[in-house]
């Protein structure tokens, strides 16, 4: 990571810095950060993963950032010890290499707002440690521990796939507890979204042939309170990448999945998405920012345009 020449600027605060706390096995870049950000936060900075997850502990942090590569302990660990000890802080995981596990790991264990990889810009990293410091600060974790999960009717499962096998699969096992919808594309992926109020959405990264990342992210933006899962067979850690920054997927799944492991994820996500529904804060801990780029990128026609609209005032918060 390059030397930090400019520290960041921010409005005068008169009450107490939020805390952020970094670990890295390099001093170097520990001294970076804490130049970077010391007018603007109260920040810790430690080599030791052990004298990490204990300040976090005990003290509010807001949020954690972590290198990935250090020698005793993996930063997906420490930010999924993180999220035991701390659930409210906002975790961000360092980089210097595209490591697929800890990609996986930091979508299905740790639940990471962003991932960045090294070496990366101050400016984008100050947005991002910014922007996580806002929620964080508007956060308030106790309607996290009021949430009742708690539903009259059957909750919406769609699955956007065109492998007859597995919605046979996703049918049989899903359709005494939840109604499922099947689409085998874009039109009819959004013609269901903007009639049905779906909680969780599975689907293929891959649909006939085409790479569907983008539409994951229009979903995303569009329908805040919907719960992603992805199958994939994990080949392409860019794409992970964006999945968790532009996507904030809720979890990656292996192909082909398992019965037992896609129960468990199914039901996780509702239970996540009935949260969702309860906190507009919390929404905002898994927002994604909207990217007018994106469109370009998918053949919308003038049906899904009109979708689209009919989402967007459905989902305005």
């Amino acid at each position: 990571m390059n030397e930090v020449k400019n520290e960041l600027e921010t409005p005068v605060n008169t009450g107490p810095k939020p805390k952020l706390a970094f670990i890295d096995d390099e001093q170097r870049i520990l001294r970076s950060m804490k130049l970077m950000f010391r007018k603007s936060h109260d920040v810790f900075i430690t080599t030791d993963p052990d004298e990490y997850i204990d300040y976090i502990k005990n003290n509010n942090v807001h949020v954690a950032v972590s290198d990935q590569r250090m020698p005793d302990r993996v930063g997906v660990d420490v930010l999924r010890e993180v999220k035991d000890v701390s659930p409210s802080t906002m975790r961000i995981l360092l980089t210097g290499y595209a490591d697929l596990n800890a990609i996986i790991g930091s979508i299905n264990e740790g639940e990471i707002y962003r991932y960045l990889t090294k070496p990366c810009k101050s400016e984008e990293l100050q947005s991002v440690v910014g922007r996580a410091t806002e929620i964080a600060l508007n956060y308030n974790p106790e309607e996290d521990v009021d949430a009742v999960y708690h539903v009259d009717n059957k909750q919406t499962l769609l699955v956007i796939d065109e492998t007859s096998e597995l919605i046979e699969q996703i049918t049989k096992q899903f359709s005494n507890n939840y109604i499922v919808l099947h689409a085998t594309g874009l039109e009819e992926a959004y013609d269901y979204l903007a009639n049905y109020d779906i909680g969780v959405c599975i689907t293929d990264i891959n649909v006939s042939g085409e790479n569907i990342a983008p539409i994951i992210f229009t979903l995303k933006q569009d329908a805040p309170h919907l719960v992603v899962l992805v199958q994939t067979e994990f080949q392409d850690a860019g794409l992970l990448i964006d999945l968790i920054n532009k996507g904030q997927v809720y979890r990656c799944l292996p192909k082909p999945m398992r019965a037992s492991l896609l129960e468990i994820s199914v039901n996780r996500a509702f239970r996540h998405h009935s949260k969702l529904k309860e906190s507009p804060e919390m929404v905002k801990r898994y927002e994604v920012e909207h990217d007018p780029d994106n469109d370009v990128r998918i053949d919308l026609s003038s049906r899904v345009r009109g979708f689209i609209g009919k989402l967007r005032k459905r989902f305005a918060l």
